[in-house]
């Protein structure tokens, strides 16, 4: 075998080798986030086109290969699903909650970072999506270490 073969064999192999490294990696940091946001909440927000404040609790599950929400706001119980999505082109890594409420369907993105012990802080946008507002809502999840 020439020098000029040996070198493009090993190139290509370099080439394989660095794309499985990637893609492992994005695989696990996308499945630590999705372990890491498993939990119950408190929640605090506010609802689009408003200044109205809110208080409750949210628990974010698995469901087989996929995550839901329950979301109790002032007793009203709502069900929805979540997933960790890839933002800004995919340079990024995003919770993504979808839900409805009193018939209207609500879409947040979400923000994930740890807290002083290691537990999920999550800030979220609320919004319907293809509704432009000025005013997005607002919630911000903080662990719940009281919660069963």
């Amino acid at each position: 075998m020439n020098k000029a073969r040996i070198k493009w064999i090993a190139f290509r192999s370099l080439v394989c080798c660095s794309l499985m490294a990637i893609a492992s990696i994005n695989f696990a940091d996308e499945d630590h986030l999705r372990m890491m946001v498993l939990g119950n909440y408190l929640l605090i927000g506010k609802s689009p086109d408003s200044t109205q404040t809110y208080y409750g609790k949210i628990q974010i599950h698995s469901e087989g290969d996929a995550m839901a929400v329950v979301r109790d706001i002032d007793g009203v119980i709502t069900k929805g699903t979540a997933a960790i999505e890839p933002a800004l082109a995919g340079d990024a890594r995003v919770l993504r909650i979808r839900f409805t409420e009193s018939g209207v369907y609500y879409e947040e993105t979400c923000l994930i970072s740890s807290d002083l012990d290691n537990y999920a802080r999550i800030s979220c946008y609320l919004y319907q999506p293809y509704i432009q507002t000025d005013n997005p809502g607002l919630e911000a999840l903080f662990y719940d270490h009281n919660a069963n």
